[in-house]
């Protein structure tokens, strides 16, 4: 079994301005930004199931 000495550090990756760019080169900012930011779920958006068809009714 590995412990933490022996594991390779993951890096993550975003999206900001156009570039993808490691957060850990981010600024206090833009990484408080990236902390607050929620993740897309399709069950969430406003595109499929009876959402979508209540945001057409409310519209029409």
């Amino acid at each position: 079994m590995m412990n933490n000495n022996q594991r390779t550090k993951c890096e993550i990756f975003s999206r900001s301005m156009g570039y993808i760019r490691p957060v850990s080169n981010f600024n206090i900012g833009k990484y408080s930004e990236f902390c607050e930011r929620k993740t897309f779920t399709e069950e969430n958006s406003l595109t499929t199931g009876e959402r979508h068809c209540d945001l057409l009714k409310k519209v029409a």
